[in-house]
């Protein structure tokens, strides 16, 4: 039994051997992989950094720009209804001073036109042309309009 147990201290000696060299080297390519990110890192920094420096400075001049292009948005919309106040305002001077004067002359042409068209009307309906229309011509033209 002895030597049985000899050879399970040598296995265990030997297993012992293999997983420390196994961890040394897990060690070694552990900071060799950390030197390498290490590296990269550095790289990255070197090369990447102007870069985001310069999106965020362009970033930076867009939002710039966005504020001066809403302020002047706004100056142009108080611009715009001003003037349509201004235009607003002239155009109820104009009705004032143009037309009240002209209101009872207009009143009188409307009159006119109307009674016009009533004369018109009655001429159609039989009116003054009663006599050289008979009844029956009267009603002829209206066939289109029975249902």
């Amino acid at each position: 039994m002895d030597s049985w147990g000899v050879v399970f201290l040598g296995v265990i000696a030997l297993s012992s051997l293999v997983q420390a060299a196994f961890l040394l080297g897990l060690a070694r390519e552990g900071r060799r992989l950390a030197q390498r990110l290490e590296q990269l890192q550095e790289r990255l920094d070197r090369e990447i950094r102007p870069g985001l420096e310069q999106f965020t400075r362009l970033a930076r001049n867009f939002a710039e720009i966005s504020d001066i292009a809403v302020l002047q948005a706004r100056r142009i919309d108080d611009l715009v209804e001003d003037t349509v106040e201004k235009i607003e305002e002239t155009t109820s001077v104009i009705r004032k001073v143009i037309l009240r004067p002209l209101g009872p002359v207009a009143d009188v042409v409307a009159f006119l036109k109307g009674l016009r068209r009533g004369l018109q009307v009655y001429r159609q309906l039989s009116g003054l042309d009663s006599g050289r229309r008979g009844p029956a011509q009267r009603y002829a033209d209206d066939e289109h309009l029975f249902i």
